[in-house]
């Protein structure tokens, strides 16, 4: 499932820049907004979790969104009007979000919570694994066709939703009816003010993919398959190290781990702004690579242990809906900083950096306050 996601998605902004010649702020935009029906999607994906059982929706929202990636491919080889890849970004974003609340669900439910630390980190390295793989193999195709990056997606997306159907095991269903329980995540103040804090590193995390790809390729002048390799070793670095480091959390706990990784968040995406050249990129990417493998699982973790293990899918889904309002208006934030600020790269970065730092400071006042 990510194998199809990162050979195709990190190349998507390039492809609207360079070829279609659409401005970083418009691409922010339509990324930005696109996403913002993502948001829609986690909160709906963790009702539908409880509800119907976190399995049946996973494996039907994949089917649906290798078919979204056709779409794309299709789009692209016939040089239809960009306007097009709005709704189907739209819908991408959606089912992404139904994909993403399911799997945290599964994960949650099917590990101890003494165990869910490793539990996610595991996941982690199998989506990593795919990641890193993907752009290596996408950085070499997107300089022949970018058609053909979107139509493998759509085959590599079919084949992952076949093999899940395979090999996980059936999930219970929680819910009688069906109705968010909004009020009882409001009540949960602790669950409720993590998920709120944590924006702003979800904002900074999700420049990887939009913002970097295009002020990489276009500003500091990497290669396509340079840039191809950044990411492969982004998920390289996950697959051997998360491990080790998940054990390392453990000693430390996940409130120590989060306010850590979102620091180094903050230190690795400034870094940025001083790159002149693939290796300084290089030494960026380790930083921040080093930074996810504290914060993601961590974040995952706390946020299910918080939960009300009765409507565990719901709960995750929220925590996954302001995760997504991040995701949306990061490209937004991105878009615009690299347009207004092209000529000031450390002061772009500092800016979009400093999203995290406030995160870090925030779950510091935060655990203060927690057993």
């Amino acid at each position: 499932m990510s194998f199809g996601y990162s050979i195709a998605f990190p190349f998507l902004s390039i492809y609207l820049y360079e070829v279609r010649n659409l401005s970083m702020s418009l691409i922010g935009s339509i990324l930005g907004i696109s996403t913002i029906f993502g948001v829609i999607g986690r909160i709906l994906g963790g009702l539908l979790s409880d509800y119907f059982g976190s399995k049946n929706v996973l494996i039907i929202s994949i089917f649906i969104r290798s078919f979204i990636f056709l779409s794309i491919s299709i789009v692209i080889a016939f040089n239809l009007d960009y306007k097009l890849f709005i709704p189907i970004l739209i819908l991408n974003s959606l089912f992404f979000s139904i994909n993403m609340s399911n799997l945290d669900t599964i994960v949650a439910q099917l590990s101890k919570e003494e165990d869910r630390n490793l539990a996610y980190s595991i996941n982690r390295v199998g989506v990593n694994l795919g990641w890193s793989l993907g752009p290596a193999i996408g950085g070499v195709i997107a300089v022949k066709s970018f058609s053909l990056l979107f139509f493998i997606s759509f085959l590599a997306t079919i084949f992952s939703a076949i093999m899940l159907q395979l090999t996980i095991p059936n999930t219970n269903k929680t819910l009688k009816s069906f109705e968010f329980p909004i009020r009882d995540i409001l009540n949960n103040k602790q669950f409720f003010l993590f998920s709120l804090f944590s924006i702003g590193f979800f904002i900074t995390m999700s420049q990887l993919i939009s913002t970097l790809s295009v002020y990489a390729t276009n500003l500091v002048k990497i290669s396509k398959n340079e840039l191809g390799i950044l990411y492969a070793i982004n998920g390289l670095l996950v697959v051997f190290l998360q491990i080790p480091i998940s054990n390392y959390i453990e000693k430390i706990d996940e409130k120590k781990a989060l306010v850590i990784g979102t620091f180094f968040y903050f230190i690795g995406y400034l870094s940025i702004g001083f790159a002149n050249n693939f290796y300084h990129l290089l030494i960026s990417i380790i930083i921040i690579t080093i930074a996810e493998m504290f914060v993601v699982p961590s974040a995952q973790t706390m946020a299910s242990i918080l939960s009300d293990k009765n409507k565990l899918g719901s709960f995750i889904g929220f925590f996954g809906l302001l995760q997504g309002l991040g995701w949306a208006i990061g490209p937004i934030i991105g878009g615009f900083s690299m347009d207004i600020f092209k000529s000031n790269h450390v002061f772009m970065w500092s800016f979009i950096s400093s999203f995290s730092l406030i995160s870090s400071i925030l779950f510091l006042y935060l655990f203060r306050h927690l057993p």
